[in-house]
């Protein structure tokens, strides 16, 4: 049976100017389809024993602000236990991480309109999984991304694109073998409890903290410290490429 690997897409903060963010980022997490079920398991027991509740969704702003089911967090000592775990889960080598930075500011300076923010983005993180993970590889790929209807229309886009012209360049994934090897984009709700994009969403919070850190280094708490080592880890993983791009 044909193996396959899993992207699973979030994103934080937004590309219109009308939003208060200062930085789109947009997630993403990938993995062997057949450890899916591993890392669900994983989490489950995690969140049981952190939140007595395993259906309970993982989302970056409200674990952030300690709000709701994640207050628990608030606990000092509780909360640095859960994030070693977690991050420890995390330090998979099944698991890497892609990240597309755009700084609005600086887009906007380019004269880039909210809409080819979302193209470009797009392009580039289906491109980065393309060319890093598929090429020449004996996978598939499928791609599974938090549904937001304001972006879908732009996700679907990159991915028509790259089917009809390939990523390009000498090393770019060709239209054929694109279309020959992903073989499903599937846009779904936080309800559907994938797990894999609900780690995507946690992370995307994070690859902005990275983004800034040099102005902010007197402000990086303990957890924040453990979470940016993670993507360094990531990042430093010659054998499972992880990817932090800044568009601008």
């Amino acid at each position: 049976m044909k193996s396959y690997k899993i992207l699973a897409l979030d994103e934080s903060g937004k590309a219109s100017y009308n939003h208060s963010s200062e930085l789109f980022v947009l997630s993403g997490v990938i993995l062997p389809e057949k450890f899916k079920d591993i890392l669900d398991r994983k989490m489950r027991k995690l969140k049981r024993k952190y939140f007595n509740n395993e259906d309970i969704v993982f989302h970056s702003r409200d674990m952030l602000r300690k709000k709701g089911p994640f207050s628990a967090l608030r606990d000092k000592k509780k909360e640095i236990s859960f994030w070693s775990e977690f991050i420890s889960i995390l330090n998979s080598p099944q698991l890497s991480m892609l990240f597309v930075i755009v700084d609005k500011k600086k887009a906007r300076k380019c004269g880039w309109q909210p809409e080819t923010i979302l193209k470009r983005a797009y392009m580039r993180i289906l491109g980065d999984f393309s060319n890093n993970h598929l090429l020449g590889r004996n996978c598939g790929g499928k791609i599974v991304s938090e549904s937001d209807p304001s972006q879908d229309f732009y996700l679907i886009h990159a991915h028509n694109h790259i089917q009809g012209v390939g990523t390009g360049g000498k090393r770019g994934i060709s239209p054929k073998e694109y279309r020959e090897k992903i073989t499903s984009l599937s846009l779904v709700k936080k309800l559907n409890q994938d797990i894999d994009v609900q780690i995507a969403d946690t992370l995307a919070i994070i690859a902005g903290v990275k983004y800034g850190y040099k102005k902010n280094k007197n402000k990086i708490d303990k957890v924040t410290q453990m979470k940016l080592r993670l993507i360094e880890r990531k990042l430093k993983d010659k054998s499972n490429p992880s990817v932090f791009s800044m568009l601008v």
